[in-house]
């Protein structure tokens, strides 16, 4: 396995450094991407987070997210994470937006996508080391969801609803 370091950023987006992973404080700031898949009916993919995860196991997020590694940008990280994740390769992402935001264990920009697919002609490929399930939801269902049980969910999954509402927005558009 290749020996992969993670770019750290000030906060312009600059690199100033690279750390592996283990060597990453909660003072250190990462790049991330997020995708948000829709299919035919606008209902949401989501992917519950495997158990063995350092980081939030066992809980609900993004379709797919991942950190940018060395020598990948926002973009290349994106397509490599979705095929990694759960083997969708002939879609290409769409940029909704790039932000900033701070949680309880990590500084982050995180680069935001959305995608459409056919679920009926979609086959996913789970990487069960990152992935423990994946499942269809709408997002009256999603919200409620998450209003009664936030502890399903991972700690920033309230800015995840407003990234999908956005996507949705720009989707329809």
């Amino acid at each position: 396995m290749k020996f992969m370091r993670i770019p750290i950023v000030n906060e312009q987006d600059e690199i100033i450094a690279y750390k592996t992973r283990e060597e990453i404080t909660r003072e250190d700031i990462r790049r991330i991407v997020g995708l948000n898949i829709f299919n035919e009916n606008d209902e949401i993919l989501i992917a519950k987070r495997q158990s063995t995860k350092a980081i939030d196991p066992n809980v609900w997020g993004p379709a797919v997210a991942g950190t940018v590694d060395e020598s990948y940008d926002y973009d290349d990280t994106m397509v490599k994470e979705m095929g990694e994740e759960i083997g969708l390769y002939t879609v290409k992402p769409i940029f909704v937006k790039k932000m900033y935001y701070e949680t309880a264990n990590s500084r982050r920009f995180t680069c935001v996508y959305y995608a459409t697919i056919n679920s009926n002609a979609f086959t996913p490929k789970i990487q069960e080391s990152e992935v423990a399930e994946i499942k269809w939801i709408n997002l009256n269902n999603l919200e409620n969801w998450y209003k009664d049980r936030p502890q399903d969910f991972i700690p920033s999954f309230q800015r995840t609803i407003n990234n999908i509402k956005e996507a949705l927005e720009l989707k329809q558009k």
